[in-house]
């Protein structure tokens, strides 16, 4: 097979464009293999855990997913100064804002994992030879539903943070946070194949 898709693929340019805010995504850099090239983009978009989550994962899959939170851990820091450079806030509305900060990080945290184990099982399947009627249509349900309850989320930390902040300043915010998504969500794209 070819060689696996890795973060030096992605387009030079398209990185620097993406500072200041920028998020790693190395997660998932093996595992595919270029007969996988459709169900990730319906991938991109995923209830709750599906199947109660990745059963049984081997070794690599557990080590993408400590990849995964190690990399959220160290970007975590950097996310939050840059909020608070762009937002500029008050003591008081500090007091108020970072929580609802806080509490939209821990659920994000809750759908990336989501989000990622589906693709480790979509990985599973294709690595396996093929992907099902049964599994593309379990796949596709649950990214979408990832989509769902991760737009819920930001409608409600936009409520929340609407109380603590201006207008402005809580539109900037949720800007933000949909930024940071569709980074991420644009350089998944470029990794994970589509199905056959």
């Amino acid at each position: 097979g070819s060689p696996p898709i890795t973060q030096r693929s992605l387009p030079r340019r398209r990185a620097r464009r993406m500072a200041p805010l920028q998020f790693k995504t190395q997660e998932f850099p093996m595992l595919f293999t270029p007969r996988a090239v459709m169900l990730a983009a319906a991938l991109m978009v995923s209830s709750p855990l599906f199947a109660a989550g990745l059963q049984n994962p081997t070794l690599e899959e557990q080590q993408v997913l400590a990849k995964a939170q190690e990399n959220a851990a160290q970007a975590s820091p950097q996310k939050r100064a840059f909020i608070d450079q762009q937002l500029r806030l008050s003591p008081e509305q500090a007091t108020q804002f970072w929580p609802v900060y806080e509490e939209h990080q821990v659920r994000l945290g809750e759908l990336n994992r989501r989000r990622i184990e589906n693709i480790l099982i979509y990985a599973r399947a294709l690595n396996a030879g093929s992907v099902d009627d049964k599994t593309a249509n379990a796949l596709a349900r649950e990214a979408i539903a990832i989509e769902e309850d991760e737009v819920s989320l930001l409608k409600r930390s936009y409520q929340h943070a609407s109380r603590a902040l201006s207008p402005a300043q809580a539109a900037l915010y949720v800007q933000i946070e949909g930024k940071g998504r569709d980074m991420l969500r644009a350089q998944e794209a470029m990794r994970v194949p589509l199905v056959k």
